[in-house]
């Protein structure tokens, strides 16, 4: 799995999730009761029976000892209500996660001063988003101060980091709702933070825990409004406590997935593949999910546009969860 990550081959991935499945029907006792019920005998990757997002929530999902347990930061049914990801082996999420953001962020090279507004591993110990970060920033950073969004929001303390850059481009990374809450102070006040040329802004998490609902092309407005960059240097993360692989979005492009990840669009009824640009449910065939449930089934709604994934929110009734609920007031 690691050395596919590292050299991806298109012909080899049907080969390895059938594999890795597999693996997880016979060491994950509640999956293989899940398949068993639905009677289902995969001849190709996109045959392996998703497990529900949801039963992240109710079920150890895992195969074997868990190493590290991550919980999604609750929904609006309350933290009792978390997804919880159980993992053996932290290598293939490590993995994944450092390869996909150089591959759609920032290749090797010279590492950049973080600016950062999202969880971090020293305050947020269970957030799957927090270790990413942490991941990252020992490998691409150079020398950005604590991320700002601890227990509660520090804008203040954001907004002083931007005012005090010494012309060097950053990469700012934030929780959607965190920036958005940045450029309200700035409308309030007046202010603006032009980021140095070359700088980049990574965001997640869309609106949840924001004010307003806003569209993609909205948020780039406000951010080029107040950090004064371009949409075309704004990337935003899409990701799941579920998942171990990330897929990105330049500017309002659609979202892709690492050569690792695959993403299914299907029919909330039938479970079949849409036709590009209808659209349906999305499912994720993660083969950095080693030791958890490679297939997973989400209520997220998006459709197949241009070799990528548009998403369109969330289906209809469901909860509103994510880490931009970090930062509710």
């Amino acid at each position: 799995m690691l050395r596919f990550i590292a050299a991806p081959s298109a012909p080899d991935f049907d080969g390895l999730a059938l594999a890795i499945y597999a693996h997880q029907y016979a060491a994950n006792p509640p999956y293989r009761r899940f398949v068993d019920r639905h009677g289902v005998t995969p001849a190709h990757w996109s045959e392996i029976p998703a497990v529900p997002a949801s039963a992240f929530r109710d079920s150890v999902l895992c195969c074997g000892a868990p190493v590290r347990v991550y919980e999604s930061s609750g929904t609006t049914q309350g933290p009792e209500r978390r997804a919880r990801h159980h993992l053996t082996d932290l290598a293939p999420y490590r993995a994944a996660a450092l390869a996909g953001f150089a591959r759609a962020v920032l290749p090797a090279g010279p590492r950049r001063p973080f600016v950062v507004a999202a969880p971090e591993r020293a305050t947020h110990p269970s957030s799957s988003l927090g270790e990413m970060v942490s991941w990252l920033r020992e490998a691409f950073d150079d020398g950005g101060p604590p991320s700002f969004l601890g227990a509660t929001l520090d804008v203040a303390g954001l907004a002083a980091a931007l005012a005090t850059l010494d012309g060097r481009p950053i990469v700012l990374v934030a929780v959607t709702s965190a920036l958005l809450r940045l450029v309200d102070e700035g409308r309030r006040t007046g202010r603006r933070w032009p980021l140095p040329a070359g700088s980049l802004v990574v965001d997640t998490g869309g609106c949840k825990g924001y004010d307003e609902d806003l569209p993609r092309h909205a948020i780039l407005q406000r951010y080029e409004e107040r950090l004064g960059v371009e949409p075309a240097r704004v990337i935003n993360e899409y990701g799941m406590t579920e998942l171990s692989s990330q897929l990105y979005a330049r500017a309002d492009a659609p979202h892709r997935p690492p050569p690792w990840l695959r993403t299914i669009v299907c029919d909330p009824a039938t479970g079949r593949d849409q036709p590009p640009g209808e659209p349906g449910l999305l499912r994720h065939v993660d083969l950095a999910n080693l030791d958890s449930v490679v297939a997973v089934q989400t209520e997220d709604v998006g459709r197949a546009v241009d070799g990528g994934i548009q998403l369109l929110g969330r289906v209809g009734g469901a909860t509103t969860r994510g880490c931009s609920l970090l930062v509710e007031p």
